[in-house]
């Protein structure tokens, strides 16, 4: 986890009432900082991801496309250098589990296996708020 120092000025009296000023090094680690980052993260990225998974569905783009929209997720969310784990919400585990699951299969798979084509469409519709939740997505942060 990333820890976060400030240093802050602070005045302080001496006896004879002089103000002296002193820098005080204070570490800190601000998960509300990491949840709120991830929050935003994930509400920015999750609905165009869904969008270029279900463009791969129905063939309006190409499996190199899809894969490059994966590794540029992974990408942005390593730049934020947040702790890996547990997610903040089903919504996130749906969209980390999305992703890992398109990750780790081919692309006859992905096209052709009718099973492996029902959960990507469950998923991508239910991030872009056009779907219940599925309940077999649980994914976690990379």
């Amino acid at each position: 986890m990333i820890e976060y120092i400030l240093i802050q000025k602070i005045q302080f009296s001496i006896n004879d009432g002089l103000k002296k000023d002193m820098l005080k090094l204070v570490a800190d680690n601000f998960e509300e900082n990491d949840t709120h980052c991830a929050v935003e993260h994930i509400a920015k990225y999750a609905p165009a991801f869904a969008s270029d998974v279900i463009c791969f569905i129905i063939r309006q783009s190409n499996f190199q496309t899809l894969s490059t929209s994966i590794r540029n997720q992974f990408y942005d969310w390593w730049q934020l250098s947040l702790p890996s784990g547990s997610t903040e919400n089903i919504y996130e585990s749906v969209y980390w589990y999305l992703l890992y699951f398109i990750e780790s299969r081919r692309e006859d798979e992905l096209r052709g296996n009718r099973f492996v084509k029902q959960r990507i469409k469950e998923c991508a519709c239910y991030l872009i708020n056009k779907g219940k939740t599925p309940d077999f997505a649980r994914g976690i942060r990379p």
